[in-house]
């Protein structure tokens, strides 16, 4: 009987043992003096961006005695820029409105500020709406804080930060219109489209961005507007003597004198009064040929006024010269085809070229790398 109440005595000071544990543990997570999450003499709890406040996974199930408390921003100030569809985000730039929220534990009314400066609503610090809206008029860095506070007006949170860096323009990128299957050549006296895309914003002026476009790096004026900065974000263009073209734009808001962002075409296009659409092989590079596989080579010509001529060629890929194939005639220039008997293995050079018949030297080409192999497949 001894040894049974000693069982018992001994079990009831275990449990008063653990329940002294987890009260001292849950006292130490949310009401310690020192502020939300600790005691006396310990720094405030912090974020892994050093804010003073919590997130989801530092909160304990309740907030005892209903203390205000900032969780996490959502929306704009969460994400840091607009979606795209293709996974990429857009920056934000002056004139986007940006839609301010948070979400928050116990909180009653909301205080935000803009650079130490408080955003108020209706000319009071403090508000019942948690969401704001504010249009963005300025660029460089915006750090924007939230603090929220209970029913007791002397429970305040600590304030959670977040910053924006503020562009006041962004080109996303400089487009060319498909004319036909390759577009970087064309024939001399066609036209090539060229379109901007901008980061977008709120603003209803459609005049709000200007735009100065290049060609070959020196600045044209739009024929539109007959002026060298336009508010046309498009550019028509007519190629109006053979050669490589680079484009160029730059942008700035209209407010502005000079350019405020500047994006290339990224393909160099060729004009050529006779162009080479394509040029293909049968078979294909993908696996290469064996040695003694014949190889058909094929391109699709056209020309500004309809007589051009090409030849084909191929090299080992150090070699110096090409060896032109020779149509059965003998002769290596004329139609846009030839077939090829690989004798040896290794990596060769093709090229294509065309001209307009008359002419002594070739106006536009293309080139493949193939590959010939020991063997049969």
């Amino acid at each position: 009987m001894k040894n049974s109440k000693s069982f018992v005595l001994a079990a009831l000071l275990i449990l008063v043992a653990l329940s002294c544990g987890v009260w001292f543990v849950r006292h130490r997570t949310v009401s310690g003096s020192g502020g939300l999450g600790g005691h006396m003499g310990d720094p405030p709890v912090t974020d892994d961006a050093g804010n003073n406040s919590f997130d989801h996974a530092q909160l304990p199930a309740i907030v005892p005695n209903n203390v205000p408390v900032v969780t996490a921003f959502v929306g704009d100030l969460q994400v840091k820029g607009n979606p795209q569809v293709d996974g990429t985000l857009e920056p934000f730039v002056v004139g986007e409105s940006l839609k301010l929220q948070v979400e928050a534990l116990n909180a009653v009314e909301y205080r935000w500020t803009l650079n130490g400066e408080v955003l108020k609503e209706k000319d009071q610090e403090w508000s019942t709406h948690g969401e704001r809206f504010y249009d963005v008029t300025k660029t460089g860095p915006h750090i924007f804080t939230v603090q929220v506070r209970g029913a007791n007006q002397a429970l305040v949170s600590l304030e959670k930060r977040a910053e924006l860096n503020i562009l006041p323009l962004k080109i996303i990128r400089l487009t060319k219109a498909i004319v036909h299957d390759d577009d970087e050549h064309f024939i001399t006296g066609e036209t090539i489209n060229l379109e901007v895309e901008m980061a977008s914003n709120m603003k209803a002026d459609l005049d709000f961005y200007q735009y100065r476009y290049f060609v070959n790096d020196v600045p044209i004026k739009h024929p539109d507007e007959d002026a060298e900065w336009s508010t046309n974000d498009s550019l028509t263009y007519t190629f109006s003597t053979p050669g490589a073209y680079s484009f160029r734009v730059e942008a700035r808001r209209a407010t502005e004198q000079k350019a405020e962002d500047s994006v290339e075409l990224p393909e160099t296009v060729v004009a050529a009064d006779a162009v080479l659409l394509s040029f293909d092989s049968n078979p294909g590079n993908e696996k290469g040929v064996p040695v003694g596989a014949q190889v058909y080579f094929s391109a699709f010509p056209t020309s500004r006024y309809g007589k051009s001529e090409c030849r084909i060629g191929v090299k080992a890929i150090n070699a110096l010269d090409f060896n032109w194939i020779a149509e059965e005639t003998g002769a290596t220039w004329g139609d846009p085809y030839r077939t090829w008997l690989p004798l040896e293995p290794g990596t060769y050079l093709v090229r294509c070229e065309i001209r307009e018949i008359g002419k002594d030297v070739a106006d536009d080409s293309r080139e493949m790398v193939f590959t010939v192999v020991d063997g049969n497949f």
